[in-house]
């Protein structure tokens, strides 16, 4: 039920933005009405669709405003005037939209690695290659916007046209990148406010996640120690006997034993013995695959010798 109501979410956002797009590729002020509450209503159900990852939203739509003003300046301000300041001014903010853009990209991916070691891994590269094309299609956006809008240029229709593929791909990428996260890291989940306002939601849902992130990095710096002997441990990914799905365990090079943490009170113990060492719960010798579900015994993981 909560997948069909987020399925719906996801593609009224992405209907709202498209006929925002539709909208703005005519001229006059119905039509600017027309594309600022379409894309405004397609931004309300992102909000409702991401309780923990709207702030990625935000983010993005920060490097684009970024992106909007370096080629402005770069692009159409510079050619008026022809400053050579006015270029290296726009190329800058331009570089500082890059440099955002990669920071989300360490941002999430630091996370990723915390939720890693709670037994899920969660692969990002096509993340990073979808993050990047979001980039360069809201500088071609941008481009083709600014051609098209300078008549003296001739052929409006082409760069109309680069407008319209660039927009188009850079909502896709928005959604893609937007509800990744979302979907797939098993993070601690923040609870959605639902008074206060939306502003205020949104900064209080932020600054608890942000809290919660820094008590998972707490409690896992503090458990870097073998409860055996320790001594430091290593993250060590092997992959799932059915279906090759990566998942990280603990390893301790000293007592050359795997760790995961125990079902009942969430310490380290040895995934090779019987008990918790900590609370002495049964452990099971089995281990879930949390993406085929498939469970194989512990030897088929991690080849103990």
């Amino acid at each position: 039920m909560k997948y069909e109501r987020t399925s719906q979410l996801k593609w009224g956002a992405f209907l709202m933005l498209f006929l925002s797009l539709i909208m703005s590729m005519g001229n006059g002020l119905i039509t600017f009405f027309g594309w600022a509450s379409l894309g405004l209503m397609g931004f309300l159900l992102l909000y409702r669709r991401l309780e923990r990852y709207f702030f990625i939203v935000l983010w993005l739509s920060g490097i684009y405003v970024l992106i909007i003003i370096g080629g402005f300046i770069s692009f159409s301000i510079y050619e008026r005037h022809g400053n050579f300041f006015l270029l290296i001014l726009g190329y800058s903010v331009l570089a500082g939209a890059f440099l955002l853009t990669g920071y989300l990209w360490y941002f999430l991916k630091e996370r990723r690695d915390l939720i890693a070691l709670e037994g899920t891994y969660v692969p990002m590269g096509l993340y990073f290659i979808v993050l990047f094309l979001f980039y360069w299609s809201a500088v071609f956006s941008i481009v083709g916007w600014i051609r098209w809008a300078d008549e003296s240029l001739g052929t409006p229709w082409l760069y109309k046209a680069l407008y319209f593929i660039a927009e188009l791909m850079m909502i896709l990428c928005l959604l893609y990148l937007s509800g990744y996260p979302e979907d797939r890291f098993k993070a601690p989940h923040v609870e959605f406010m639902t008074d206060g306002g939306f502003f205020r939601n949104l900064a209080v849902n932020i600054s608890k996640g942000n809290m919660k992130f820094t008590k998972m990095r707490r409690q896992i710096e503090k458990e870097q120690k073998c409860p055996l002997c320790d001594g430091p441990l290593q993250k060590e990914v092997k992959k799932c006997p059915s279906c090759d799905s990566p998942r990280s365990f603990y390893w301790c090079p000293r007592d050359e034993e795997f760790l995961v943490r125990c079902p009942n009170c969430r310490s380290l113990t040895p995934i090779g013995r019987n008990r918790c060492v900590q609370c002495s719960i049964r452990m099971s010798s089995n281990i879930k695959c949390s993406r085929c579900g498939s469970i194989n015994p512990v030897d088929d993981w991690v080849s103990l010798r």
